[in-house]
């Protein structure tokens, strides 16, 4: 997911519709063209119908393609969707908070992770299915039956515009992609239980399954990655399977139609499913003013965006455990950063908003404890202004946590002179 937490990320896994991040490869005969297409129409037919769509048409056509050929075409849509200055402007938002390291090379290395885990995709330029030459046989059948979930959903939506890039909406848009690659992991399941006279809605928990997709996740490139990218490949997968098997413990399989017409506008809808099913709560608007004013001259814009609960439960547990990651985020309403750039230095302004005010004092007082590890020049030595108020100073640069209310304003590396004006211009804009 990218686009702030790294939207690119999150682009990429919804252009690719990668298959839970398919498996090893594996020496095995292939399955000619001509077979693989033989099964693709009772498949087509059996989803459409369990669907509820059932003029869906005919299926969309199978190409089998080597990991050459996978790589040329990620190159080319890397290049024609996302320009050399997007993508830079999002490595510099994943380093400012600390999920990449400062030499991090994100575009190369979503090059090599794609190519390895690329083993099926839905190509919604082509309309075609493309499966990876060193899939086995039985990979091969798993893999059209999901790729030809998303071929039924643009069909129905059609997914470019769906999951068009957004500027500034990148929790929107990773929520969107957990909607359709769980519905994709759900209705392949849906019809393998159903084989078996089963039905997903009387299995009360999918954790099995959400495990089998994160095992799966295997190679040399994908083992390097850091730990926020891995997890965002996941996310859509994994959160989204549990947020569809939630819908269909609702509602019947042809009521995602109305749900693609209205679908959930962030990550905590996705995370708490009851949050967009029973007792609706949409995001806040929430924004940040030009500051160019307030900074000295040479300082620009690199990149503004939101996080959203997910994004921002992975930023906290990069510096405290997992559990109390997801504590500090639950709450979220709302939120909107700033990268700023007067190279070679940087600076973050982040506001928040929650639920209520003790949530946000939570959040205050843990992300005060996290500055003091993300930065350990600053422990121990946070002054305080007001009783929701830390601030600390590292030679010229300064560093700011503040609850206002349910709001709550982060700064990190500002110089010194430009922490007030900052401060007065977000705290008193809409």
């Amino acid at each position: 997911m990218l686009r702030v937490m790294p939207r690119t990320a999150r682009r990429l896994v919804a252009l690719l519709l990668v298959l839970s991040c398919l498996s090893v490869p594996a020496a095995a005969q292939q399955t000619p063209v001509a077979s693989l297409q033989a099964l693709v129409g009772p498949f087509f037919a059996q989803l459409s119908a369990l669907r509820g769509l059932p003029s869906a048409g005919s299926p969309p056509p199978v190409v089998v393609r080597s990991r050459a050929e996978t790589r040329r075409f990620l190159d080319q849509e890397l290049n024609r969707k996302y320009p050399p200055a997007q993508i830079q402007a999002e490595q510099k938002s994943m380093i400012a908070w600390g999920l990449v390291p400062p030499d991090f090379d994100l575009r190369s290395f979503f090059l090599d992770l794609m190519e390895e885990q690329a083993a099926a995709y839905y190509d919604t330029v082509g309309k075609v299915m493309v499966l990876a030459d060193w899939l086995t046989p039985e990979q091969q059948e798993a893999a059209l039956m999901h790729e030809l979930v998303h071929a039924l959903q643009d069909r129905e939506i059609s997914l470019d515009r769906f999951i068009a890039p957004s500027r500034g909406q990148g929790d929107r848009l990773l929520a969107r992609e957990a909607l359709i690659e769980g519905e994709a992991v759900a209705l392949s399941l849906e019809i393998m239980l159903t084989a078996q006279g089963l039905d997903l809605r009387k299995i009360p928990d999918l954790a099995a399954v959400q495990q089998m997709i994160a095992a799966q996740s295997v190679g040399p490139v994908f083992d390097r990655a850091p730990r926020f990218i891995k997890n965002l490949l996941l996310f859509p997968y994994t959160h989204g399977l549990a947020f569809v098997h939630q819908f269909r413990q609702r509602r019947s399989w042809s009521a995602m139609s109305a749900l693609y017409r209205d679908p959930p506008r962030s990550t905590t809808q996705i995370l708490h499913p009851a949050k967009l099913f029973d007792q609706r709560q949409d995001p806040l608007a929430i924004g940040l003013p030009d500051l160019r004013a307030a900074l000295a001259p040479g300082w620009r814009r690199v990149d503004e965006d939101e996080l959203g609960e997910w994004a921002l439960g992975e930023v906290l547990a990069a510096h405290v455990d997992e559990a109390t990651a997801r504590r500090l985020a639950e709450g979220w309403r709302a939120d909107r950063y700033q990268v700023w750039e007067a190279s070679p230095a940087t600076l973050l302004v982040y506001r928040v908003a929650w639920e209520t005010e003790t949530i946000a004092e939570a959040f205050a007082q843990g992300y005060a404890g996290l500055l003091e590890k993300k930065y350990p020049a600053l422990a121990g030595r946070a002054s305080r202004s007001a009783a929701s108020s830390w601030a600390w100073r590292d030679g010229r640069q300064q560093f700011l946590v503040e609850r206002r209310g349910v709001e709550v304003l982060v700064l990190e590396r500002v110089p010194a002179p430009a922490v007030e004006p900052i401060r007065r211009a977000v705290l008193s804009s809409p």
